[in-house]
């Protein structure tokens, strides 16, 4: 495997082994895609062993759904979740691939609709609820495990007042979860940046899972990680994690722009809350 030390930004811990494998297959296609990193809070830790590398489907090749399938193949996707990408594959635009490090490191695939957000923008269009991501998740040591995620834009999340109101109907008492104040605090910041109906709000739905969370990207907004300082110190509070990690974290994301916060309820049942930063353009191994 090449070694990937030194393509790893700057400021970054650097990426697992398991990490390494799914990005040295991304690198060996030598072809343009982001890369996203991101921190994970929750249960007295931060999680920095994470990414998201973001292709365009045409760049997968010229048949795009072999591409696809030969990628998940290498990483063990088993072959029904495969047959289901594929499935949906025509209609997507982005394909995404994420690693997340940790005690059982997953692997990650999405698929995103672009289209159908640009379609619902159309003036005059009506507003329907629509999936924009389609996600297969598994654990690296148990492909098996594999469960699907839809991203769900809803028809009542188009302003900063209907997301608020989304965000209090999470869960029960959704307003003492750390998260969800962490992402009202977020919206307000976002939208003395960029108009309100740019914040972008997502709901997140597993089969046969707790988990009940939510994926705010306020990228059009253009902030820097350091303009929610006082929200990531008060997250690290809530989740007991030490605040010299915390201001390490922030020392070293603080210019880097904050892209989105997922959080809620994970499957574990417990609260988590994830800044994503950072996106930046890379390309293959061949071009560094």
């Amino acid at each position: 495997m090449a070694d990937l030390s030194d393509r790893v930004p700057a400021g970054h811990p650097p990426i697992g082994p398991q990490g390494r494998v799914m990005l040295a297959l991304i690198e060996e296609g030598d072809f343009p895609f982001g890369l996203e990193r991101s921190a994970k809070l929750g249960d007295g830790d931060i999680n920095e062993d994470r990414f998201l590398a973001i292709v365009h489907k045409d760049s997968l090749g010229s048949d795009p759904a072999t591409g696809l399938s030969r990628l998940a193949r290498q990483l063990a996707l088993p072959e029904p979740e495969i047959a289901m990408l594929r499935g949906h594959l025509t209609e997507a635009e982005i394909v995404h691939f994420g690693y997340e490090g940790g005690k059982a490191g997953l692997y990650k695939i999405y698929l995103e609709f672009s289209g159908r957000v640009r379609r619902d923008l159309l003036p005059d269009a009506p507003r329907r609820t629509e999936v924009v991501h389609l996600a297969v998740k598994w654990r690296i040591d148990d492909p098996r495990s594999a469960s699907v995620s839809r991203y769900i834009w809803p028809a009542e999340g188009r302003s900063a007042t209907a997301i608020r109101s989304r965000l209090a109907g999470l869960a029960p008492q959704a307003g003492s979860l750390a998260s969800v104040r962490a992402a009202l605090e977020l919206i307000e910041a976002a939208c003395e940046h960029c108009p309100p109906e740019e914040v972008f709000f997502m709901e997140v739905e597993e089969a046969g899972s707790a988990r009940r969370s939510f994926d705010i990207n306020v990228y059009a907004a253009g902030m820097p990680v350091r303009t929610v300082a006082r929200t990531v110190r008060r997250l690290g509070e809530a989740y007991g994690v030490a605040p010299a990690r915390i201001e390490d974290l922030l020392s070293r994301t603080g210019p880097l722009q904050l892209g989105h916060l997922s959080g809620g309820i994970a499957r574990s049942g417990r609260d988590f809350a994830t800044l994503y930063f950072g996106a930046a353009a890379r390309r293959g191994a061949r071009h560094g």
